[in-house]
């Protein structure tokens, strides 16, 4: 590992299947890369804090963590994205330190402007094997539908062959949307399906990934929005709890956080099983 992070930032023309039609995008993300951080945490998948968590996983945030202090308090149970790593539009920048804190029974992502930039954070669950084959991904948020700022809670290639190894998001929008869902196929081409919903997160919502062989459902309050069978990931992933400024913002300014903007993103509990789960 170096002492500052591969910015292997991935981009691929992904055709995107919308009520029968197609529209062409350019759509980036940055790996999560076991690097060390810059600003001295423990590094991705690392074993700074001592054996990782088996599975079946749960979280449900019982111990507070004032901000600057979630690796401290959470650091053998969740890794997170290092200091000074750009987010996918590179308009934002994630700052752990000063997002994230745990009270009052949720994990809050306080999204916010620092030194004049956008700060984000991205959380990492800490399972034996960093990843796995197939899996159920569960767990409650909200968020302030705050201009600017968008998340994608996903789960992304171990092998970090993107777009090869696909790619499963959800829930997957700007904070102002609804939330969504995308399959990106195990495809060097780049091809992946979207499922929309009417829902937003103003309000409470549960969402689950159901990742098993052949076969994705994407799952929103216990209801099935999405599945599919076409390109399902068959090699290992881990889940990130990502936050980050809107895509759009890449080109358009106007499209990102205004300067005062702020609000957050509260995760209430998360679960991870093994497949097949129970």
């Amino acid at each position: 590992m170096t002492a500052v992070p591969r910015r292997a930032v991935l981009a691929a023309v992904l055709t995107i299947g919308l009520g029968g039609g197609t529209a062409a995008v350019v759509r980036t993300r940055s790996p999560s890369t076991g690097e060390s951080s810059p600003a001295g945490g423990a590094a991705i998948g690392s074993t700074a804090y001592g054996p990782a968590n088996a599975l079946p996983f749960r979280e449900d945030f019982t111990r507070d963590a004032a901000e600057g202090h979630f690796r401290a308090v959470h650091g053998e149970r969740f890794d997170v994205y290092p200091t000074g790593w750009r987010d996918t539009s590179k308009v934002g920048v994630y700052r752990p330190d000063d997002v994230l804190s745990v009270h009052d029974g949720v994990l809050d992502f306080r999204l916010h402007t620092v030194d004049g930039q956008p700060a984000t954070a991205a959380v990492v669950p800490r399972i034996t094997g960093y990843g796995q084959t197939y899996g159920r991904y569960s767990l409650r948020l909200r968020a302030d539908a705050v201009h600017g700022f968008k998340l994608a809670f996903l789960l992304w290639p171990d092998s970090e062959r993107w777009p090869d190894d696909g790619e499963i998001d959800f829930p997957d929008a700007d904070l102002t949307g609804s939330l969504g869902a995308f399959l990106h196929h195990a495809d060097p081409a780049g091809s992946q399906e979207e499922f929309s919903s009417d829902a937003t997160f103003e309000e409470w919502h549960t969402t689950t990934i159901e990742w098993s062989p052949g076969l994705v459902r994407f799952l929103l309050d216990d209801v099935v929005v999405g599945s599919s069978t076409t390109g399902v990931p068959d090699t290992s992933m881990h889940f990130v709890l990502q936050t980050e400024t809107s895509l759009a913002a890449a080109d358009d300014p106007a499209a990102g956080p205004a300067a005062g903007a702020q609000g957050h993103v509260l995760v209430d509990w998360l679960t991870i099983e093994s497949h097949p789960w129970s």
